[in-house]
């Protein structure tokens, strides 16, 4: 069986393989996971979970047809580069990339083992794919945010604290075209709300603590964490930075409000994972729409 053939239904990270191979004996198929997050990230048991129930719903177990190989890289780049090395060293069947970081490394690791990645946002202007359409290549997948969602987390800061006039806005800003673009969007949309929009340029913890003891020294500030494997790994020291200056914020992701954090709005990734694509959609060898499952959803802490 050719990878080509490896994929008819796509949903996030469950990739799942062709349903007629159900009803003949197949090989153990190895899949790479590349999670950008660590192992001890709240949201990492309920992803992990949801992938192995996704492939175990379609005929794919863990142990018996199947075998899944996860690195987890709590978004530093060393280990990025070494965990993906390790995934090619292992030519698994199909790779599943987690984020602008895990797509990017596959990208540049390999042109032949077909990646599905999931929480991209601006998969077109990051060099992911050539079109929504049609992505060609070998990676294919799942975008979660337009930039135009700026504006309705401004509006949602603006409701929760209607005296926020300032906004900083996190994000790892190496991949620029993805920083680019919110800055246009905060740019267009703050204005006309009354918030003066900052957009904080962070890397690791000791960037992301001064980025908001700095942001917290004058007053009438809010917060809109964005998504990226940076804030999504220190997502406790920012939500505890939050509470301690007393900044209210908004989050990309539901899991910083069951840590603690204030309000959250956004899709759903474990939806992403569970629902498939129609099966004429294509595969990763063969690629099919680069599809936005978007479920914005509030979250808000009791």
């Amino acid at each position: 069986m050719r990878k080509r053939q490896l994929l008819t239904l796509l949903g996030g990270a469950g990739a799942l393989w062709p349903l007629a191979a159900r009803a003949q004996p197949s090989p153990v198929r190895r899949l790479g996971v590349l999670f950008v997050y660590g192992e001890d990230h709240p949201e990492v048991p309920s992803l992990v979970a949801a992938i192995k129930e996704r492939l175990r719903s379609h005929g794919w177990i863990e142990g018996q047809n199947l075998q899944i190989e996860f690195r987890f890289c709590r978004s530093e780049p060393e280990l990025v580069k070494r965990y993906t090395d390790e995934l090619i060293a292992l030519n698994p069947d199909i790779i599943f990339a987690q984020g602008v970081v895990g797509a990017a490394a596959m990208k540049q690791a390999t042109k032949s083992i077909p990646v599905v990645f999931v929480q991209v946002q601006d998969p077109i202007g990051g060099g992911f794919v050539t079109s929504l359409a049609r992505p060609e290549g070998n990676l294919t997948g799942f975008t979660n945010f337009d930039y135009s969602i700026v504006a309705k987390w401004l509006q949602l800061l603006k409701e929760v604290s209607p005296g926020v006039t300032r906004s900083l806005a996190l994000i790892n800003p190496d991949n620029r075209a993805r920083w680019n673009g919110y800055t246009a969007a905060f740019e267009k949309y703050g204005p006309p709300l009354g918030i003066d929009p900052v957009m904080g340029g962070i890397h690791d913890a000791g960037e992301i603590e001064h980025a908001l003891t700095a942001f917290a020294a004058q007053p009438n500030g809010g917060l809109v964490i964005l998504p990226d494997a940076t804030t999504g790994v220190h997502a406790k020291l920012i939500v505890e930075l939050a509470e301690r200056y007393r900044l209210p914020a908004i989050y990309s992701y539901g899991f910083y409000v069951r840590i603690g954090g204030l309000l959250s709005y956004g899709d759903s990734v474990i939806g992403s994972i569970r629902v498939p694509l129609p099966m004429s959609t294509g595969c990763c060898a063969a690629p099919g729409p680069a599809t936005c499952r978007s479920r914005p959803r509030i979250g808000s802490r009791p």
